[in-house]
């Protein structure tokens, strides 16, 4: 140590081991968020201790445990699943990855994160949540949507009587990446499980529960050849859901893959008795208000949502100093691990697994729905199918 210098005290939070399945966009997403928890938490949060990646491409995931920071990877998952030193098993890879790792987790005792949709069939999700509860560990969906700022703002609005009774709701997830026929496709997942899954979650978040649906798929552009990476495509270029909620509001939920312009547009729209909301994931930091007798200022109030009163926006930067996508997960790890060390709930503000069999159960209702031509009860969880 060159003279002048002294050590930094040492970071006395508790430490916890982290295990992560995947490397690509999810993946560096995930990795990005638990680097930043540290000094972002600070002086509350914990650790986050990179202790192993993995990935089936070795020269992949080696280049990957270097650039994202892990101390370690291999290219067989079960050895994260069997290295005492993980505590949280993250499972970050691909859709049909998300189901027998993430069930081996559990089975060792650790806690878990699986990334959206939780399972591609709904009997696959019932597993996964059965199997955490019974185990007793904490368990997480990543519906990361629900910790942006502008959303949990929204969240205290609606429950909190702001927007008196809603009268009606919709959502909306728009991309273009399927518009041009002849474009490699990075996923073979449709609109409902790559995109649609997210708006069906934050209806339910903001809402409540989707009590019945009635529903519509089509397939403008991506034809029963189309491929992706040599594996079969499915087939939703675009979802149309009419939900009935338990409230007795209706509302629409739509995804679609071919809208030109749109590149990632989650948005919705909530009208009550004494007001409206509105966001969009392209204007993330505002949230449009209304509130119902202003009088010659009627109309939406833009409400900046970076302010240090605002509880997801408070670790962050100064006054009005905008956040991004990146900022979602992040706070979404930092509210699973503190869940993790403490030992407190998950919910409501995290998505558990019960959050993700019930958008599976919202999703196969939906199907079943469109191809019956009439309306579909949606089983609650809990319920027996």
């Amino acid at each position: 140590m060159a003279a002048g210098y002294r050590p930094a005290p040492r970071d006395e939070r508790p430490a916890v081991g982290i295990g992560m399945l995947g490397y690509g966009f999810m993946g560096r997403a995930h990795s990005n968020a638990l680097r930043q928890l540290p000094s972002t938490f600070w002086p509350g949060g914990c650790r986050p201790r990179l202790v192993g990646i993995a990935g089936r491409t070795e020269s992949a995931v080696a280049e990957a445990a270097t650039r994202y920071g892990w101390e370690q990877y291999a290219t067989d998952w079960r050895t994260l699943v069997e290295d005492p030193q993980v505590e949280v098993f993250d499972n970050a890879g691909p859709d049909a990855m998300h189901v027998e790792p993430t069930l081996a987790a559990i089975a060792a005792g650790k806690h878990v994160v699986c990334e959206k949709p939780l399972a591609l069939a709904v009997a696959d999700a019932q597993r996964l949540y059965d199997a955490a509860e019974a185990a007793g560990v904490k368990h997480l969906t990543c519906f990361n949507y629900r910790f942006m700022p502008a959303v949990r703002l929204a969240h205290e609005l609606v429950k909190g009587g702001e927007l008196g009774e809603l009268h009606q709701v919709r959502f909306r997830y728009s991309q273009e990446w399927r518009t041009d026929a002849d474009a490699e496709l990075p996923a073979p997942a449709g609109a409902l499980n790559i995109i649609g899954c997210h708006a069906i979650d934050q209806a339910r978040f903001l809402v409540g529960e989707i009590a019945g649906v009635s529903a519509r798929f089509a397939s403008p552009v991506t034809t029963p050849v189309r491929e992706c990476r040599g594996e079969p495509v499915e087939q939703d270029d675009t979802v149309a859901i009419l939900a009935e909620f338990d409230s007795g509001v209706v509302g629409t939920i739509d995804a679609s893959l071919v809208s030109p312009g749109r590149k990632n547009m989650l948005a919705w729209e909530l009208n009550g008795s004494k007001g409206s909301l509105s966001w969009s994931l392209e204007q993330l930091n505002h949230l449009h208000v209304h509130r119902r007798g202003n009088g010659s200022t009627q109309g939406f109030t833009e409400v900046i949502v970076t302010e240090p009163d605002h509880v997801l926006a408070a670790p962050w930067w100064p006054s009005a100093h905008i956040l991004g996508w990146e900022h979602g997960h992040a706070n979404m790890l930092a509210h699973f691990l503190h869940a993790v060390v403490e030992d407190e709930p998950v919910g409501p503000y995290g998505a558990t697994f019960a959050d993700g069999l019930a958008a599976a159960r919202v999703g196969e209702a939906s199907h079943a729905s469109a191809q019956s031509g009439r309306h579909v009860t949606v089983t609650p969880v809990g319920a027996s199918v």
